[in-house]
């Protein structure tokens, strides 16, 4: 059925399989090799830079595998730094979840259980009735600090004493070819939600585009392919020790809503319109073959984390395992700073198509682990164009298996 692939695929593919047993891995048991094996050593995304962008200013992060929560801030220094948010002197939070804190500015944290205060470098600076609490040393008494650093748009960070390989490292070539592809940008949503379903399976919906044909074959008929590639094939496909990634095909021929031809006409257009533009003037990570029918890139960087990179916009994407069948979603959509009426109006437009199409992902997801929870799935057949799958299941498997 349909038209040859028009797939360029670039990485080693020697070690990916296109049988992977499944059912193992979404029990409690295994959770806990993955929590253990692989949340407390990889190296997580788990802010958007966007959010803390002047100095003193921070954002509060629940990491739900390492069960903690985490202020993550840049200091009048400049630095990027994130602390577990806890008070040393009897455990309470710094800022509690609920209160509208959870994103500011502060040149300091005080806790609201004795007053104990801190820099926004994480320096114990003041102590409530200090004398009552001899040989007391403040230098020793600091935010509890875990290893960050600033990438691009994302704030990364690592739970090991002594992280056994560097971000740079980490992300191998990838790391420097996507420098500035998300400058100039504002967000324009965020979304989040806990689905009773696996980390792993919430990851892999959002790893191919084999499904773009069927499951949102009402919201967005057309936008992608064409008469040329029926099937939707990706036009290019690449895999990495810690990351994937693919770019899609767009339908310049794509049928416009009503709605969509009168604000696109006024504006630069956002999802789920393309427009036709110069490949070179993009990062080089983005659109990497330099297809000229360009729509978007998708780019899981493991273990829970993709990045979708657009144009005009782009999107994060966070699958935080809360347990072995509960997920919390986290997505948050960017777009070029709105100058006028008109990109406010596509913004707006741009992200309730956006949510339509989410809704219509997350709907499977739930039904595949109660499906696979009932043993009768031994294994998942993934073809070509789930290479991106494939390559997630290997990577799990490489880092499970390290002492």
């Amino acid at each position: 059925m349909g038209a040859p692939s028009i797939t360029i695929y670039r990485g080693d593919t020697s070690r990916l399989k296109n049988q992977v047993p499944i059912a193992e891995r979404y029990t409690a048991a295994f959770h806990e090799e993955e929590r253990k094996k692989i949340f407390a050593r990889a190296w997580l995304p788990v802010a958007s830079a966007i959010d803390i962008p002047d100095k003193g200013s921070y954002t509060v992060v629940e990491v739900p595998p390492m069960k903690t929560s985490l202020i993550v801030v840049r200091g009048d220094d400049g630095t990027v730094r994130a602390f577990h948010n806890v008070c040393r002197h009897r455990g309470d939070r710094l800022v509690h979840l609920g209160q509208g804190k959870e994103q500011g500015c502060r040149k300091a944290f005080t806790c609201g259980f004795h007053a104990w205060t801190y820099s926004n470098a994480g320096k114990l600076i003041g102590v409530t009735d200090e004398t009552q609490f001899p040989g007391l040393d403040r230098e020793k008494h600091g935010l509890v600090p875990v290893h960050a650093e600033e990438w691009e748009s994302l704030v990364f960070v690592n739970f090991e004493k002594t992280p056994h390989v560097s971000l740079r490292e980490w992300l191998g070539d990838f790391h420097d070819q996507y420098k500035g592809f998300s400058a100039g940008r504002e967000k324009i949503a965020e979304h989040r939600l806990v689905l009773k379903t696996n980390w792993n399976i919430a990851v892999n919906a959002f790893s191919e585009g084999y499904h773009n044909l069927y499951i949102h074959r009402n919201t967005v008929p057309d936008y992608q392919g064409g008469s040329d590639n029926p099937q939707r094939h990706r036009p290019y496909m690449e895999v990495g020790e810690h990351w994937g990634r693919y770019s899609a095909h767009a339908n310049f021929d794509h049928h416009q809503t009503p709605a969509e031809a009168v604000i696109y006409k006024h504006t630069r257009r956002l999802f789920p319109s393309f427009q036709k533009i110069d490949p070179e003037a993009l990062a080089p990570g983005v659109n990497p073959s330099r297809f000229p029918q360009w729509a978007f890139d998708i780019v899981p960087i493991f273990p829970h984390f993709v990045l979708g990179p657009q144009a005009n916009a782009h999107s994060h994407m966070w699958f935080w395992p809360i347990d072995h069948e509960h997920t919390e979603i986290r997505i948050q959509r960017y777009a070029y700073k709105a100058q006028s009426a008109a990109d406010r109006l596509a913004q707006a437009y741009s992200k309730v198509r956006g949510r339509e199409v989410l809704r219509e992902d997350l709907a499977t997801m739930e039904a595949s682990l109660a499906a696979i929870s009932s043993g009768a799935l031994p294994h998942i057949v993934l073809s070509q164009q789930e290479m991106l799958i494939q390559n997630h299941y290997r990577a799990a498997d490489d880092m499970i298996a390290r002492d």
